[in-house]
């Protein structure tokens, strides 16, 4: 009978969730155990990717997509403070040097793939972005991108930069080494506050997702958590255990898309993202000797502030090295907005299906 049929699909499914959590969580576990970058993450995406490509069904049903999208966005839009604002604002020339060196590293890096590589231009330009990986991963995703080279290419730009710039600036801050560096730890939302948030970027995804705006819920949660918390309405960051949810959950939904990848589309996909990752530090080391010059601002802070990697392993590498982790950070975190604004309104037009 048709009921007991439905009951039957709807478990299976829901085994399938909870099959599909339960990977992309023992990945996200071990990568943290091992100490590697953006553990909870990468770990969850790797994991599940290696079993969507192993054939497995793994996936998560729209509901649970859209709940660790809206935890994201939230995540990403706590890290807005007014102390944030305020360094922003002191550093106009600075913020305006950040925005050319964005534009000329993208430019550069996505030419570079689509001319010698023949990458076509939406995967290129999505591969090429400096902003958040896990966000950049879900807009992709609702794209005509190739999402498999671009998550390949953003995975290994986040390996690449905490390999090769710890060393590098060590080097020229005379030998200190960038180790175990850790920022100090900020309050966490009282329940209310975090009920609020959440409540409110809910309703505003609802919004936004009804006006068929580009990765709504992630937009949408990551304004409202921004505005909140720039304004001083709401104090610290989004508790711990939802954030790592979020990010365990999101690794899962992009490593689920890695079915039908072939080790062929990976060896055609690491050489020239390599190359275009060392490209994008190039550049952003030229801007930062230009700010040097420009700004009479160390070279290394700049650098850091304008690298294309990810706004804890800068900001921690800027701690170590005594060059103002806050004014790295500040930096870092305006990239990762104003991309995450402005990337689905430029990408509008890259939907699925055209």
């Amino acid at each position: 009978m048709p009921r007991p049929m439905f009951f039957r699909s709807g478990l299976r499914r829901f085994g399938w969730d909870l099959a599909t959590l339960s990977i992309a969580g023992f990945g996200a576990w071990l990568f943290a155990a091992l100490g590697l970058p953006a553990a909870w993450l990468m770990g969850a995406m790797v994991a599940t990717a290696l079993a969507a490509v192993a054939g497995l069904p793994v996936e998560l049903r729209r509901g649970l997509r859209e709940i660790a999208f809206l935890l994201l966005g939230i995540s990403i839009g706590s890290s807005v403070t007014p102390g944030i604002v305020a360094e922003i604002a002191a550093w106009p020339g600075s913020v305006v040097m950040l925005v050319a060196s964005i534009g000329a590293t993208m430019g550069v890096s996505s030419l570079y793939l689509q001319r010698v590589h023949g990458w076509d231009r939406t995967t290129a330009r999505f591969a090429s972005m400096p902003g958040a990986f896990s966000s950049v991963a879900i807009i992709a995703a609702n794209s005509s991108a190739d999402l498999p080279r671009v998550i390949l290419a953003q995975s290994l730009r986040v390996f690449t930069l905490v390999a090769l710039m710890p060393p590098i600036l060590s080097l020229l801050n005379g030998g200190v080494q960038a180790q175990g560096a850790a920022l100090p730890q900020r309050p966490v939302n009282s329940v209310p506050e975090a009920l609020a948030v959440f409540l409110a970027s809910g309703a505003a995804a609802v919004l936004l997702n009804r006006l068929h705006v580009p990765a709504g819920t992630l937009l949408a949660a990551m304004t409202i958590s921004a505005t909140l918390h720039a304004s001083g309405l709401v104090h610290g960051g989004f508790p711990q255990p939802l954030v790592i949810l979020g990010f365990i959950a999101t690794g899962a939904v992009i490593g689920a898309r890695f079915r039908g990848t072939t080790l062929q589309t990976v060896t055609q996909t690491v050489p020239g993202a390599a190359v275009s990752i060392l490209l994008a530090l190039a550049v952003s080391a030229l801007f930062a000797a230009g700010g040097a010059w420009v700004l009479d601002l160390p070279f290394g802070q700049l650098w850091l502030a304008y690298a294309p990697g990810g706004v804890e392993a800068m900001a921690a590498m800027a701690l170590v090295l005594n060059l103002e982790p806050a004014f790295v950070g500040a930096h870092h975190i305006l990239r990762i907005l104003g991309l995450n604004l402005v990337s689905p309104l430029w990408f509008r037009n890259t939907g699925r299906g055209e």
